[in-house]
């Protein structure tokens, strides 16, 4: 038998525990991608609204009035 530790940050796991990482760095792991693709959307949303405007040419006005 043998003793299985945490890939990322040597915890001892659990006999019988089937992930390579503890509960919380897989945690950590899974906050980190959320926030990576918020990042990523907010990114997009500046972007296309800035191809929106080179494309209307100003015409299209998206603010509220």
């Amino acid at each position: 038998m043998e003793n299985k530790v945490c890939k990322k940050c040597q915890r001892p796991l659990p006999e019988g525990y089937k992930h390579k990482k503890c509960e919380s760095c897989r945690n950590l792991s899974i906050q980190n991608i959320k926030n990576g693709g918020k990042a990523v959307l907010s990114i997009v949303a500046v972007v296309g609204t800035t191809a929106l405007a080179i494309a209307t040419k100003g015409k299209i006005d998206i603010s509220k009035k």
